[in-house]
């Protein structure tokens, strides 16, 4: 019994030691594999601006108040989605047409808003030269 208390701890040592020692080999093995992508003359630069984030962690900066507009924009968007959907469910259970449209009607814009950010998103970078 008394080498159970002497190699249980041992054993949790051990483990944990090499877990850790296994995440940190594998952090250092992505930071040299991000080093060398880095180098490459051929990446784009939202590429580059990508890799520095994951080396770094600081993004690079950005048009002020765009996030949160795009954030609102967002929320506001998955409400509607959400809340199309459920009065396009709801007007199955009371059988009204005019439920059934507005639920199908407030469905597709919403999904047309939440898509907006990143269409503009997407513009933005296409317009930008690189």
């Amino acid at each position: 019994m008394e080498l159970l208390y002497i190699f249980i701890p041992i054993f949790v040592f051990v483990l944990i030691k090499t877990v850790i020692d296994g995440q940190l080999k594998a952090r250092s093995d992505r930071v040299k594999l991000l080093e060398e992508a880095l180098k490459n003359p051929n990446i784009d630069r939202q590429t580059v601006e990508s890799l520095a984030f994951q080396l770094t962690g600081a993004r690079p900066a950005r048009a002020p108040g765009t996030p949160k507009f795009a954030a609102a924009v967002l929320a506001v968007g998955w409400i509607g989605l959400f809340a199309g959907i459920a009065m396009w469910i709801a007007s199955m259970w009371v059988y009204d047409k005019d439920l059934t449209l507005a639920g199908i009607i407030t469905s597709i814009v919403g999904l047309g808003v939440v898509t907006y950010p990143f269409a503009l998103r997407e513009l933005e970078a296409r317009r930008s030269p690189q």
